[in-house]
């Protein structure tokens, strides 16, 4: 491997399976550690935004045929220069998927200004977050057949599975 190789994880391992990833899920390399290890960047396909790196064994590892062009190649090295914690090992969990029904939580100005307030149920428009929050749909028809309600981006942490 050699650095900014596009790599996918190709074997699994209870370490790897622990910080939530999965077989098939891509990175690249940031840098190669020796002969046999490489410091790989995973993206998050399901929170866009969040990501880990890991020392992993070149053996667990398959490189793609994809290289990136040189502009791209300029933003990784700033991007590695200055916004990633080689300290996060590990992807976070979306713990909802599209059609959950969820209640919000919490009063928020975000959502009152929305009409939407604590105790209100949704349905989860979307499998997949952006940074800390998901898309949402509040609305509905109401006994007169109108229509009330939004769908809006809602923080994670601000809504719970409804069973």
């Amino acid at each position: 491997m050699k650095e900014n190789d596009i790599v996918c994880l190709s074997t699994m391992n209870q370490e790897l399976k622990d910080s939530n990833l999965y077989k098939g899920i891509c990175g690249i390399v940031i840098e190669v550690m020796s002969s046999d290890t490489s410091k790989v960047l995973f993206l998050n396909d399901k929170i866009i935004g969040d990501y880990a790196v890991l020392d992993i064994s070149n053996n667990y590892l398959e490189k793609e045929k994809v290289q990136f062009p040189n502009y791209f190649l300029s933003e990784i090295k700033k991007i590695k220069s200055s916004r990633i914690s080689y300290d996060k090992h590990s992807l976070n969990q979306l713990k909802f998927n599209e059609g959950d029904l969820v209640e919000l939580i919490v009063d928020d100005k975000k959502y009152t200004t929305h009409g939407m307030h604590k105790g209100d149920v949704g349905v989860v428009a979307i499998d997949y977050a952006i940074h800390n929050t998901i898309l949402v749909d509040f609305s509905g028809v109401d006994k007169n057949g109108n229509y009330y309600g939004d769908c809006i981006e809602v923080n994670l942490d601000h809504i719970k599975i409804i069973k």
